[in-house]
């Protein structure tokens, strides 16, 4: 059955999770359809297809349970971490698609999108779509996925001389036992494609604001949420707890390992906790980078347009109180050029300086 014939959700719908191989294959499958992601049941799936097997085997081959730590499975801390990332990918896909959509549907529901952009917005879901389609992305986010599996169990084996329940090192090679086969197979390059998944959709997803902020968009300077009417764009990361979550997880049954059962110092992992945060602020806060110069025109065009508007009233009030003129066209729009209407404009806030405050509000 070709991708054609696959059922296809609804042209209105916007889906940030429905494109791709990886999509298709579980379509075809039946684990969901168009209108049910199925995130409890695929979740669960995974999760046993990933670690029930390599729990078997280790079982078998008595690696389940040892006196050795390094050689037990079930005291392995990552193994937990690396099943909840697993879930926590999955389920995620459900709360995303929901909030994605609400966030893009907005640019129109609150008349930001110009008549004469319409096209161009359209065109820049398109395009998103499209690159979280592309099978040449997800096939190569795949055979990193497996490189970076056997990388982390090499290096993991080739730290304790007799080796862990997973392998052991022989002249620098990796020697999988039964289970370490299932984690290299399956297991860990599923959780590492997961990751690699979400990331090329996070970063597709600040290529369609790019997009969005070229159009041709009606900003207002003087809005109450001091972005110009777009701060709900800032809401998108609260989609992505479980995202944190997942990271955050297999990061710190690393440090637990290493605390627990090598006796290291919890201090020494502090630039591995700091490098995840900085990964996650890069993750979350890079798709916002392509609004600034949005809101520098915007600054701009409101610094000229307001300024003009309190010239026009202040000089219909010289030329009322004063003498010597008619006033100016569109005084009245600040109001009627008297002493307190003078007094109000002149204890308004600049909106560029609220323009300002809302760009460092949203991206720090």
């Amino acid at each position: 059955m070709a991708a054609t014939d696959l059922p296809q959700p609804p042209a209105a719908l916007f889906s940030f999770n429905r494109q791709g191989p990886f999509y298709r294959l579980q379509l075809r499958l039946g684990l969901l359809s168009v209108d049910d992601l199925a995130v409890g049941r695929r979740a669960a799936l995974f999760l046993a297809l990933a670690w029930l097997p390599t729990l078997l085997l280790a079982v078998l081959q008595g690696l389940a349970l040892n006196p050795l730590h390094e050689r037990a499975l079930l005291l392995d801390f990552s193994v937990y971490a690396f099943g909840l990332a697993i879930v926590a990918f999955v389920l995620m896909e459900q709360t995303s698609d929901k909030r994605m959509a609400w966030l893009v549907s907005q640019f129109v529901a609150q008349g930001i999108v110009r008549d004469s952009a319409r096209a161009g917005f359209v065109n820049a879901r398109l395009r998103m779509e499209r690159r979280t389609d592309n099978a040449w992305v997800e096939a190569l986010i795949l055979l990193a996925a497996f490189a970076i599996a056997y990388e982390w169990m090499a290096i993991g084996a080739a730290r304790l001389p007799g080796g862990t329940w997973f392998g052991q090192s022989v002249d620098g090679r990796l020697q999988p036992t039964w289970p370490g086969w299932w984690a290299l197979g399956m297991a860990l390059p599923l959780f590492w494609f997961l990751l690699g998944r979400w990331l090329w959709r996070f970063f597709a997803w600040g290529l369609m604001l790019r997009d969005i902020a070229r159009c041709d968009l009606r900003l207002v300077a003087t809005h109450p949420d001091r972005c110009g009417g777009i701060a709900f764009i800032g809401q998108y990361p609260k989609t992505y707890l479980l995202f944190v979550f997942a990271l955050s997880t297999v990061l710190s049954a690393g440090v637990l390992k290493a605390v627990v059962h090598a006796g290291a110092s919890i201090l020494s992992f502090k630039f591995a906790l700091f490098g995840l945060e900085i990964f996650l602020v890069i993750a979350f806060v890079l798709p916002l980078r392509t609004l600034p110069p949005v809101w520098v025109t915007l600054k701009k065009q409101g610094l000229s347009r307001y300024g003009a508007l309190v010239s026009q009233h202040h000089l219909a009030f010289e030329a009322r109180s004063l003498g010597g003129g008619t006033g100016m066209r569109g005084a009245n729009a600040l109001g009627s050029p008297d002493m307190s209407s003078l007094a109000g404009v002149a204890l308004t806030r600049v909106p560029s300086k609220a323009i300002l405050d809302s760009v460092k509000g949203l991206l720090l």
